[in-house]
């Protein structure tokens, strides 16, 4: 075989490598993605929070503004730092409120769910009755048989989901 001929030959094989390369790329963003991605008609909003929260009190993000076809997507995670500086979840009390479109804030809302978890995962899918409104979601510390009561450190996300 010529020098040339060589040549020729390798430079299809790289050109045949990087072409299935790319393809694989490309093929490993579209399903990734989706294909509401694809259309590039969805964003997605979210909403987040975090902080530290004693006993007694109560942090919420939100509000977050959903229409009768979104999909309400919250969760949130709870822990206490150890003695060995290591994060440690903790059970508190999670829930997520619902107002009327007119509601613009979380004392006004209704809890239509709760749970008492270190962390909290909810969604409300489109043709629920709760929808379309206004949603947050809030944490409170259970009650503290510590003295003096631990703070809790919290981090929460509220946003719209993309079905699955």
């Amino acid at each position: 075989m010529s020098t040339d001929t060589r040549s020729r030959s390798l430079t299809k094989g790289r050109k045949a490598v990087l072409a299935a390369a790319g393809l694989a790329a490309s093929l490993t963003a579209a399903f990734a993605l989706g294909p509401a991605a694809a259309n590039g008609a969805v964003v997605i909003d979210q909403m987040a929070a975090q902080g530290d929260i004693a006993v007694g009190s109560l942090a919420c993000v939100g509000p977050f503004v959903a229409g009768a076809k979104d999909i309400v997507a919250g969760s949130g995670s709870a822990f206490v730092i150890n003695e060995f500086g290591v994060p440690v979840g903790v059970a508190v009390d999670w829930q997520l409120r619902r107002g009327d479109a007119n509601t613009d804030f979380f004392t006004d809302a209704e809890v239509v769910q709760k749970a008492n978890s270190d962390a909290f995962s909810t969604s409300v899918q489109p043709g629920s009755k709760f929808l379309p409104g206004n949603f947050w979601v809030c944490v409170s510390p259970a009650f503290s048989t510590t003295d003096p009561p631990t703070t809790v450190h919290y981090k929460m996300f509220l946003g719209n989901g993309l079905p699955a």
